[in-house]
């Protein structure tokens, strides 16, 4: 059986106390009605997690995917969401800390750069599955 808790807000333990912040995604379904919730997420440290693709379904409904997962920057210093899902959540794990770990490219940085960054990143650490 699997399990999946997944969180939806952080906390920051400061010297004048306690912040609590969430990480929101604003849609906008069918014409006029607007979404704006908080992104539910898996942590892997203090900053960095991975979150469920989320995505609007037909004009009233939003899906949460658990096969496509995205990288996720939070806390302080403000949030970032990886433009781009990967089609597992280990996946979307190595991605995060690969990512977040690389001086050359930033979680503010267009999609362009981070496409660019995935690609080579990818072509260079994932092995074609064989058959």
């Amino acid at each position: 059986m699997t399990y999946i808790k997944l969180e939806s807000h952080y906390t920051i333990h400061h010297a004048r106390g306690v912040h609590v912040g969430a990480v929101n995604l604003t849609t906008v379904l069918a014409g006029d009605l607007t979404v704006d919730m908080p992104i539910p997420f898996l942590a892997l440290t203090d900053t960095l997690a991975v979150c469920p693709s989320i995505k609007p379904d037909g004009d009233t409904a939003m899906r949460i995917d658990f096969i496509n997962w995205s990288p996720l920057r939070y806390g302080a210093a403000g949030a970032a969401r990886f433009p781009f899902s990967l089609n597992s959540q280990a996946l979307a794990a190595r991605v995060a800390r690969a990512f977040d770990a690389d001086p050359a490219i930033d979680w503010s940085d267009t999609s362009e750069r981070i496409e660019a960054w995935l690609t080579g990143w990818l072509a260079a650490n994932t092995a074609p599955v064989s058959s």
